[in-house]
């Protein structure tokens, strides 16, 4: 989907080589007068559509907006992955949003194709070392959601991993850039119960051929799966404190005249992150991504003490 009155023509870089699998959506504006054809006149096996939307501000996001939740909700079954095209960042929140809802791909980018932010052939210190066979990889069905909570790890194990990796991602190849994105995604992870796992998942929403990086410092990763983080306050919160906060934002919501399902829902939000590490920041999101700013927000302030 891409968002003509941001990125222009300068956002189709890379159509010419989609395939038949692919799908092109240019949404645009009656002010987009110097739409350029020529931009999209070689775009590969792929099929485009072009959807003029009313001028307007904000016009385009909202109706890129509402078209990925009806896209996330048709193919949330199958093999794909949705990208907005476009510099906007507003989009990213919708974006978790929809890939936490419904287990699917979805990305932004600033051109269809964005060589900078992929790692295609490694660029090779002087070394003996063949650079690996690039393998394509294909989307899982559904994306796990990683199962990393809030940890406190220490800040050695994390320099200390950080290090190692930076060190054995530059030996293979990977330019500077890369090799601290690989350390940072990796130390990201560091503490959660499948560390591996996640660590994987993170490489493949990154670059299409996140499985390949993976394998390239899987050995080195694998040292650090049984690391502990220190207990946080969440941790050592007990099953009666948790009760407690369960009863009283129960009576509190009821009496603010939500309906039992929403009552329940909000107080499971607020017992699972009571005590949490930036508790408060998670469970605000979640409310307000749930039931809009307004009313959200006013949720929120109601149960706010007991996060």
């Amino acid at each position: 989907m891409i968002d003509f009155e941001n990125v222009h023509s300068d956002g189709l870089e890379g159509c010419q080589k989609l395939e038949s699998t692919d799908h092109i959506i240019i949404f645009f504006t009656q002010n987009a007068k110097n739409l350029d054809m020529s931009g999209i006149a070689k775009h590969g096996g792929a099929d485009f559509e072009m959807v003029e939307v009313p001028a307007g501000k904000q016009s385009a996001d909202i109706h890129i907006a509402s078209y990925l939740g009806y896209l996330a909700g048709k193919y949330s079954e199958d093999k794909c992955e949705i990208v907005i095209v476009s510099q906007d960042t507003d989009y990213d929140n919708v974006i978790k949003f929809w890939k936490k809802q419904a287990g699917i791909k979805i990305t932004r980018r600033q051109k269809i194709q964005q060589q900078p932010q992929k790692i295609q052939q490694p660029q090779k210190v002087q070394q003996t070392q063949q650079p690996k066979k690039t393998t394509q990889q294909q989307p899982s069905k559904k994306k796990v959601t990683p199962t990393k909570t809030p940890v406190n790890v220490s800040g050695e194990k994390k320099t200390k991993l950080n290090q190692e990796i930076m060190q054995a991602a530059r030996t293979i190849g990977y330019d500077a850039s890369t090799a601290n994105k690989i350390a940072q995604l990796s130390t990201g992870m560091l503490g959660s119960r499948n560390f591996l796992n996640d660590v994987m998942n993170a490489f493949n929403d990154e670059w299409s051929n996140g499985a390949e990086v993976y394998e390239d410092l899987k050995s080195i990763l694998s040292k650090y799966v049984n690391v502990t983080a220190r207990k946080t306050v969440s941790q050592t919160a007990t099953a009666k404190d948790k009760s407690a906060v369960n009863k009283e934002v129960i009576q509190i919501l009821s009496k603010a005249g939500l309906s039992n399902d929403d009552v329940t829902k909000v107080a499971s939000i607020v017992v699972k992150n009571h005590g949490v590490k930036k508790g408060k920041q998670t469970a605000y999101r979640t409310i307000v991504s749930r039931y809009g700013q307004e009313k959200g927000l006013d949720i929120y302030k109601r149960v706010k003490k007991y996060i």
